[in-house]
């Protein structure tokens, strides 16, 4: 996920939790201090003038700071300076403290808090967060998050030297942490090799063969080309790898206004009008359209 992406998620998620109309008062929130609930409720933000967003981001911080606070008000607290965070200039003058406490609760023995604060920091490249998430690759039984979402979080700087070090992981890797590290690997034109071969390699995962295609095509796109007709035309291969690939070959043509092949074209015309898959006759149209 790049860091356009997560901000519009985190947007979604603030959204989707509309807040008060107004911070609550000290005594409120002393009355709630051991309702987890009540007091996570206290503790998101509402609108704020100048005088009141520092007394609202200190309270914040000291809850987020506070191991003996319940997780969901820590949470909270967590998520409503991400909400600040988004004031930009309003909020430059507390941003030093956030982010340290931040770095505070990065090694917090709650997962679900350690693991929000990391990727935040990562968000911001920040040396001290990549510093922990790169010594959890290299010496897993410090990990502070599971290795795919460390390599996830490293891969929100792409000039982070890491690939390297994200090569090797790939050899022992499974599942969601071979996933990311192919995503990490697809800036990396060593691997074009790798990408070619798990893209035409018909045995591996479906997900990672269609990662592969991507990195492929971002590497080179002419190889990626001439191995996305080969899957294109055989009929053995899975109709969602073929609809993928043909999907990515018309992409490619617009973006690079490259001429349609006329064999090419009629391959497809044919598949289109033969195919049971939805989502092949789908890709198909949307090539034909592009070939026009």
């Amino acid at each position: 996920m790049d860091v356009a992406e997560y901000r519009r998620r985190y947007e979604a998620e603030l959204a989707g939790a509309a807040p008060p109309e107004s911070p609550a008062p000290e005594a409120e929130l002393a009355r709630t201090a051991d309702e987890p609930a009540a007091r996570a409720d206290a503790l998101a933000p509402g609108p704020l003038d100048e005088e009141g967003i520092a007394k609202q981001v200190a309270e914040l911080l000291a809850t987020l700071r506070e191991p003996e606070q319940p997780l969901t008000a820590r949470m909270t607290a967590l998520q409503a300076l991400g909400a600040l965070d988004f004031l930009g200039p309003r909020f430059a003058p507390f941003r030093a403290d956030y982010n340290q406490a931040l770095r505070d609760v990065a090694t917090d023995p709650e997962g679900e808090l350690r693991e929000s604060a990391l990727e935040l920091l990562a968000i911001h490249k920040d040396p001290y967060a990549q510093g922990l998430l790169v010594g959890g690759l290299e010496r897993p039984e410090e990990s502070l998050v599971p290795e795919a979402k460390a390599i996830q979080f490293l891969g929100y700087d792409d000039h982070t030297e890491i690939v390297p070090l994200v090569r090797e992981i790939y050899d022992r890797a499974t599942g969601p942490a071979r996933e990311e590290a192919l995503r990490v690997l697809a800036t990396d034109p060593q691997s074009e090799g790798l990408f070619m071969r798990l893209l035409e390699d018909q045995a591996e995962e479906r997900d990672i063969r269609s990662i592969s295609a991507s990195g492929l095509q971002s590497l080179n796109p002419e190889a990626f080309d001439e191995t996305a007709r080969k899957i294109v035309t055989d009929d053995s291969d899975y109709d969602d790898i073929r609809a993928t690939s043909l999907a990515a070959l018309a992409h490619g043509r617009e973006a690079h206004e490259k001429p349609a092949d006329p064999e090419l074209v009629h391959t497809v015309r044919k598949l289109g009008e033969r195919s049971r898959s939805q989502e092949l006759r789908s890709s198909s149209r949307r090539f034909l359209q592009s070939a026009e």
